[in-house]
């Protein structure tokens, strides 16, 4: 017997108009449900805490979370995209990595994704212009 993954949202976001982050955490939910996942909570970053690369309050409780579940149930942090870690390269491939080590894996809307082994595995670097 599978168990289903059980999905932790996560996202960040800076300014007092809302209406882009609810936007993206519907998404977000309706994803979940598409995938027939178990739900695991909602962790948002907001403010001078979303805009920084070294402390995330929301985001460290989240991996608490996450490596405090049950290793029974696979977990992921789901995010609208990748730049909802970061927008830097460098500090998002060490937001994945963080989430690797707690036995998780993220995944994004669009299903990219960073499960070890996943076909469908994303990239975490955004495409450059042109390119």
């Amino acid at each position: 017997m599978t168990t289903r993954p059980l999905a932790f949202i996560y996202d960040r976001h800076a300014t007092e108009d809302t209406t882009v982050l609810e936007m993206r955490l519907k998404a977000c939910a309706k994803y979940v449900s598409a995938q027939g996942w178990g739900f695991g909570g909602w962790w948002v970053d907001k403010g001078d805490d979303a805009l920084t690369d070294d402390r995330r309050p929301a985001f460290d409780i989240l991996l608490h979370t996450l490596q405090a579940t049950s290793a029974d149930h696979p977990r992921v942090c789901l995010v609208h995209d990748f730049e909802r870690l970061s927008r830097d390269d460098q500090a998002r491939r060490i937001f994945t990595r963080r989430i690797l080590l707690t036995g998780g894996w993220g995944e994004t809307t669009r299903g990219e994704t960073t499960k070890p082994g996943d076909n469908k595995r994303g990239l975490l670097t955004t495409p450059r212009a042109g390119a």
